[in-house]
């Protein structure tokens, strides 16, 4: 499998729920609390675990700083 199809399944593009008041702000924490455990779990996988589901570390740094990006665009 190419490695960038396996980044788009990683990139936390699913669709982010909708701001609606307090109960909107509280999903949008879901949703990060949510990516960054996806984050933390492939920092903290070695590089030939990262090679079994072709990725390598600098597309663990790319999904990363998207799903970071992602977060502050809402």
């Amino acid at each position: 499998m190419p490695a960038r199809i396996a980044t788009e399944n990683l990139s936390f593009s699913a669709p982010q729920h909708g701001p609606h008041g307090l109960s909107g702000l509280f999903l949008r924490l879901e949703d990060w609390l949510t990516a960054r455990a996806s984050a933390r779990a492939l920092y903290r996988m070695d590089d030939a675990a990262l090679s079994d589901i072709a990725l390598s570390r600098s597309d663990v740094e790319r999904v990363n700083s998207s799903a970071r990006k992602a977060l502050w665009s809402h």
